[in-house]
């Protein structure tokens, strides 16, 4: 479902086995743009875009982010289209829940309109579409409750096929209860695509074993779209 690493007998690892049985829903597909160790220069990229104390920093970082985005749609537009049903209707990103104001990838310059044109379509950037809600939210603690659509955005995301960005996508909790949210609220389908998928290596050897099997810079693979629907009746 995450790209993440999974024990032989089993089509989910054990964080979306999980975040689906807390959120009681089934979970939103994700196609991660690259696999992310925390001992990596990509991650060290996801967190000082938003977390560096020097501006020129930042902007190197965002700068990196903003061409991830831009190499994953110009590759496999085609992948995500045949996730999510169709073409894009609706693009914004997964709100902070630790952080005052909106996502944090909202602040990376031109992201917006980089990915409205690598998409080709009609798709209209709304940011405003989801925002933080009272729910409580944790690792591995989803929370449907944790975001909501505001009534002034109901009529656009009703019947609309949602593409959900984020930066990092640890055990899928924020951006799966982020996805759940606009579901519950009338979506037609949600793709969650996270810069980076992290794993933690140095800490966990099922998540050395799976780097060890593939290159980190592979995040999507073709398995983790067209095999959706087998693996929910494994």
């Amino acid at each position: 479902m995450c790209c993440g690493p999974t024990s032989p007998r089993f089509a989910h690892c054990f964080a979306c086995r999980t975040v689906a049985r807390r959120l009681n829903l089934p979970l939103t597909p994700v196609i991660p743009v690259q696999l992310c160790p925390v001992t990596g220069p990509l991650y060290a990229a996801l967190m000082g875009y938003k977390e560096s104390s020097i501006d020129e920093v930042r902007r190197q970082f965002a700068g990196r982010v903003r061409d991830l985005f831009s190499r994953f749609l110009a590759v496999h537009r085609a992948c995500l289209v045949a996730a999510i049903g169709g073409g894009v209707d609706v693009v914004l990103a997964v709100p902070s829940t630790s952080r005052p104001g909106g996502a944090s990838l909202e602040g990376v310059d031109g992201l917006p309109e980089l990915v409205l044109s690598g998409l080709g379509g009609q798709a209209c950037w709304v940011p405003a579409a989801l925002q933080r809600a009272s729910g409580a939210i944790g690792h591995m603690h989803p929370n449907r409750h944790a975001f909501a659509v505001p009534r002034s955005a109901r009529r656009v995301i009703g019947t609309s096929r949602v593409l959900l960005l984020d930066d990092t996508y640890v055990s899928g909790s924020r951006a799966q209860s982020a996805a759940a949210a606009l579901r519950l609220s009338g979506a037609q389908s949600v793709v969650v695509v996270p810069a980076g998928r992290v794993l933690r290596p140095e800490r966990f050897v099922t998540h050395a074993a799976f780097i060890a099997a593939q290159p980190v810079s592979e995040g999507h693979r073709s398995r983790c779209v067209v095999g959706q629907a087998g693996a929910g009746r494994r």
